[in-house]
């Protein structure tokens, strides 16, 4: 068979299952996709740097063990980005600033890489990202542009993980999030992104932003797909002390198995208040996809989530101190190289004092106790994720929007990381200008196999996660 001229649409489960049959080869799609990734990577802006000769070695040694009767397993030859965090042998790491990359390439690989290559997954390259994955590109990087609409915002900070599966210049990539970094993109560019529970995907090799709120997870067009990827990366590692040490895919005793649709008996809590700021058709969408869950037999529960005020107060601080800890060794010796914001966040985190600290950590610990109690009620709580359209460039640390304006966006996505719960993001339609609108699940910490049946049962019975750009 012939590599269809779409197949840069397919989903990664769809292109490791025809590499398996032997309708094409991992090396005739990897081509393929690279050459996509030359021409229009100019034009989307995706990648900071392109992996060539690495990926067709990779994907011509796994064609090699595919006619020798070997694979990996469903992801055998299928080509993904990472973002700019991860660190792989060999190559340098920028984690979005202008110099850290020029300091040495990475003396090993991360373990989310290390994973995914011995799951059989091609590495095309490095995805541009926010500036220290905070809240803006470095002022000399030109950022990603959303496929779906150039006038509206790619979300941050995994913006090129975002715009690189959006715009069929990868077939999934990895994200990470501290404040909603998973989230804020996938929603922006109609995918599914997976924010796992903190400590369930090891974060050794990946630069931090904040090792005490970072995740790494998965960002790709549909649910099956995320749960073969988050089983690939999930389990713990000895060289990452707050890794959690069960290596079951998802959870407990759950099989590494596409997840079953089920949403009937469900009860999924929702909070009205959450519909009653914003844009009006956003919130429409979502509460249109509430009701699909109505539909498939779950029960809807009011209940109202805990004030993310303490929380929107306490999580600077905390990311301040960890990301000054994370830049010692090159700032403020170097700190004229950094941006604005990355830098004021930095003198933010040096000037902290112990007991501030202190104080921001009992927040968040209270925090996640009163948030955990949602789920001795319910099995899930829905939310939005944006409420309201965003331009491009939108800076949310800059002064593009307003201290309220600003707490609205984050309102459901900076307290979910602190909770450390996993949270679901999938798309649920578009609004006039053709921008994509999520939403997001939130469950119980470890239990990704409760989104992703919900996740499935949702896009069995809808299909705004088949849409795609028109840019061929």
């Amino acid at each position: 068979m012939t590599l269809p001229d779409s197949a840069h649409w397919l989903s990664a489960l769809e292109v490791g299952t025809a590499i398996g049959r032997g309708e094409f080869s991992s090396s005739e799609v990897t081509q393929s996709m690279l050459a996509r990734i030359e021409e229009l990577n100019p034009v989307y802006r995706p990648y900071n740097l392109v992996l060539v000769e690495r990926a067709l070695a990779q994907a011509q040694k796994l064609d090699d063990e595919l006619r020798a009767g070997n694979s990996r397993g469903p992801l055998h030859g299928v080509p993904i980005g990472i973002k700019d965090l991860c660190d792989i042998e060999g190559e340098p790491t920028f984690a979005g600033t202008q110099f850290l990359g020029k300091l040495g390439n990475a003396t090993e690989t991360s373990c989310v890489v290390e994973r995914l290559e011995a799951a059989g997954a091609v590495i095309l390259g490095k995805l541009k990202l926010t500036e220290g994955a905070f809240t803006s590109h470095h002022p000399s990087v030109e950022p990603p542009i959303n496929p779906w609409c150039e006038e509206r915002w790619t979300g941050i900070s995994s913006s090129g993980s975002g715009v690189a599966t959006a715009a069929g210049l990868a077939f999934a990539t990895l994200g990470s999030d501290t404040g909603g970094s998973i989230r804020l993109p996938s929603a922006s560019c109609g995918l599914t992104g997976l924010k796992p529970t903190h400590g369930r995907v090891p974060l050794h090799g990946v630069f931090p932003l904040s090792t005490s709120l970072d995740h790494v997870g998965p960002m790709t067009r549909n649910v099956a797909d995320c749960a073969a990827i988050f089983d690939v990366i999930a389990g713990g590692d000895a060289r990452d002390p707050q890794s959690l040490w069960s290596r079951a895919p998802r959870d407990e005793g759950a099989s590494a198995q596409p997840p079953a649709a089920n949403a009937r008996g469900v009860r999924m809590g929702v909070d009205r208040r959450a519909f009653e700021e914003g844009d009006e058709k956003m919130a429409g969408l979502v509460i249109a996809a509430l009701d699909v869950f109505r539909e498939l037999g779950a029960e809807i529960i009011e209940l109202e989530l805990p004030d993310m005020a303490p929380t929107a107060a306490a999580w600077p601080l905390i990311c301040a101190a960890d990301v000054a800890n994370a830049h010692a060794a090159t700032f403020p010796s170097r700190a004229d190289e950094y941006g604005p914001d990355l830098r004021g966040l930095l003198e933010v985190g040096n000037s902290v004092s112990g007991r501030a600290l202190a104080e921001a950590n009992a927040v968040r610990d209270v925090y996640a106790i009163s948030f955990d109690r949602l789920f001795d009620e319910v099995s899930a709580v829905l939310t939005p994720v944006i409420p309201v359209p965003l331009p491009a460039g939108t800076n949310l640390g800059g002064g593009e929007l307003s201290p309220e304006q600003g707490l609205l966006v984050m309102r459901f996505n900076l307290p979910v990381d602190m909770a450390r719960t996993p949270a679901l993001t999938m798309p649920c339609g578009f609004t006039g200008d053709g921008g994509p609108v999520g939403f997001q699940l939130v469950a119980r910490r470890l239990h990704e196999a409760r989104l992703l049946e919900l996740g499935a049962a949702y896009q069995g019975a809808t299909d705004w996660h088949e849409a795609h750009p028109r840019i061929g």
